[in-house]
């Protein structure tokens, strides 16, 4: 697949957040980017038909929503005693059971979601879907902030910022892969998670997801469907 282009630049403003606050008061569309792997995980809950999925910010929250709803819970986080699926694109696309609810908790990403009380709309980006989410955005023009959700856990992964310049239109999408590369962080990924290689090919490709996910505020828990569908948590 031909690798994309910055998404197109309209009269509304486009910016990258560089600070929790700029989340936290931000009052238009907030796109969460957290490149390796909620934003590319929940995508592909979605694509693969999951009908409620659920963004935890706090774990102890999610497992007992997940226990109470008989939910599949995906997490990178140690569950101790919890039976649970990695926060793993690939997973979530092919090796798991798309009629059963969803709940997701991790790091960074469903912090982040859960860090713009505020915004008008919450949408979640990566590579792979910012075909879809440019479009989507063009049909419905918004000030928009890009926010990386390392913001909320560790500054130091590159990744997300890359991604959030580029789907900015601030950079290429060839650029911020190779700013990725340059950054030492895919080794990083593949060293902590050796059998991670589809999820990590996943996350550095362009435009092969068509889903957008659209999330809202619940109180302690985001409800996460495709957006532009006018299905409303």
């Amino acid at each position: 697949m031909k690798p994309t282009s910055p998404p197109p630049r309209s009269g509304t403003r486009k910016k990258v957040a560089y600070g929790p606050e700029e989340a936290g008061a931000w009052r238009g569309r907030a796109v969460i980017i957290d490149l390796f792997r909620f934003s590319n995980t929940v995508c592909a809950l979605l694509e693969s038909g999951r009908r409620d999925v659920r963004i935890y910010a706090d774990a102890g929250l999610a497992v007992a929503a997940a226990r109470a709803s008989g939910a599949d819970i995906f997490s990178e986080k140690d569950l101790p005693g919890v039976e649970k699926y990695d926060n793993s694109p690939v997973t979530a696309l092919r090796g798991s059971d798309p009629s059963r609810p969803a709940v997701i908790v991790t790091n960074s990403g469903s912090k982040a979601v859960m860090a713009c009380p505020s915004a008008a709309e919450i949408l979640i980006g990566c590579f792979a879907n910012a075909a879809a989410l440019s479009d989507y955005c063009a049909s419905s023009p918004m000030d928009t902030l890009f926010v990386p959700a390392c913001l909320y856990f560790n500054g130091a992964h590159a990744e997300d910022f890359s991604c959030a310049r580029f789907l900015a239109g601030e950079i290429s999408y060839g650029d911020a892969v190779a700013e990725i590369h340059s950054s030492g962080r895919p080794l990083d990924f593949l060293a902590g998670r050796p059998g991670g290689k589809g999820d990590l090919e996943l996350a550095l490709s362009a435009d092969i997801l068509r889903t957008v996910p659209s999330a809202s505020h619940r109180g302690v828990f985001a409800p996460v469907f495709p957006a532009g569908t006018g299905v409303k948590g």
